[in-house]
């Protein structure tokens, strides 16, 4: 069982799409140690990890969220960038920080104190490179808050062991105002102790992801870290607002109303056109990555009827049938956009309504004699 979870994690970890170059090392080695790039957590992840996620997520345990957050603020570089994210996730000192070493950092006053320590590892007050990263790890509503504050401390301590970081719990409990869903933001300085920078990649956000999990198992919470390949979804859907957007203005047209005047992004703008053209056309909306969707669909359902096989032969029936119920599971799932699943909702009304506006009314007659006999 052991080499079958070293062949599982490897490939999990490791799997290449079209948006992620493979990694040379896999569990906790990091990306390419030739760069002058931060490596990755010295701790590999546990053995096994690949085949607890996947039965995870085919159950249907919440997915771990984990993603690196813009900030808004025009002054977002150098020391000075990185106190204005530290009083905004502190809710402007409100909040307690929690640092690398465990001390509680509250109020602006010692968030200063706070910025004059890192600034002595060389950091400018303003300079033409981020600092800081800062990353958001989240799960559903509905979990304990205290287990994902606890979950974020292992995963900051095990990742990021040479560098400054801080980071903050965000939940309704903790204060009046922040959502149900229970996250911690984290601030972690860039360069390190030795002056490597980190330079994360998709690749390196999904084992983030993974290791996170992994902590937030530790923590007795029920949860995956997997990629949408992983469940069948290879094909990123559009944005709620941008999709919002698209039914309410197909619903306007259908009306003979002329569209809100609402200001739009530019890809929300063209998103909207593309689906009012295509309904216009009558011609079903084409995504470019389709063909090679279906290939990696078709690649991981014969990954997981392999790994049921193998499961099987080592006498692990229980988990041999999970992996290929959900090898049919993904086998079954539509590939297609939700551009073309609104196309497919709205075509046959659209054409029916065109027709209606295209063929003119006929006029009523006037009624005859025979027609006033047949009323009374």
């Amino acid at each position: 069982m052991q080499q079958l979870n070293k062949q599982i994690d490897d490939w999990f970890i490791g799997y290449k799409t079209h948006a992620v170059k493979p990694k040379r090392s896999s569990l906790g080695g990091g990306s390419n140690p030739n760069r002058n790039t931060k490596p990755f957590a010295k701790t590999g992840l546990k053995s096994g990890t690949g085949l607890k996620n996947l039965q995870a997520a085919a159950a249907k345990k919440p997915e771990v969220m984990v993603k690196i957050a813009k900030r808004v603020s025009k002054n977002s570089k150098g020391i000075n960038g990185v106190q204005n994210h530290m009083k905004y996730i502190s809710r402007n000192g409100e909040l307690p920080l929690e640092t690398r070493d465990g001390d509680k950092v509250q109020g602006n006053q010692a968030i200063q104190s706070l910025m004059n320590h890192w600034q002595k590892s060389g950091i400018r007050e303003n300079s033409d490179k981020r600092e800081a990263i800062n990353i958001v790890l989240s799960m559903p509503a509905g979990t304990p808050p205290q287990a994902v504050l606890n979950a974020a401390r292992q995963f900051a301590a095990e990742q990021f062991e040479k560098h400054e970081y801080a980071f903050v719990l965000h939940h309704e409990s903790e204060r009046d105002g922040e959502p149900p869903h229970p996250h911690v933001h984290l601030c972690v300085m860039v360069r390190d102790y030795d002056g490597i920078r980190l330079n994360p990649r998709k690749n390196d956000l999904f084992e983030w992801r993974v290791r996170f999990a992994e902590k937030m198992r530790e923590q007795g919470v029920e949860c995956t870290a997997t990629r949408r390949q992983h469940r069948g979804q290879s094909i990123k859907g559009q944005k709620a607002d941008i999709r919002q957007i698209i039914l309410r203005t197909i619903q306007e047209e259908k009306q003979g109303k002329q569209p809100e005047n609402i200001k739009r992004s530019h890809i929300a703008q063209t998103n909207v056109e593309a689906i009012l053209e295509a309904l216009q056309a009558q011609q079903r909306p084409q995504h470019p990555f389709q063909g090679k969707a279906q290939q990696a669909k078709d690649h991981i359902t014969e990954q997981y009827s392999l790994i049921s096989r193998e499961l099987y032969k080592l006498g692990y029936k229980t988990e041999a049938k999970i992996m290929k119920d959900f090898a049919k599971e993904v086998s079954g799932k539509s590939l297609d956009t939700q551009a073309q699943q609104i196309y497919d909702r709205h075509a046959h009304s659209h054409q029916q309504s065109q027709t209606q506006i295209s063929e003119p009314k006929a006029e009523p007659k006037n009624p005859s004699r025979d027609d006033w006999e047949m009323e009374r």
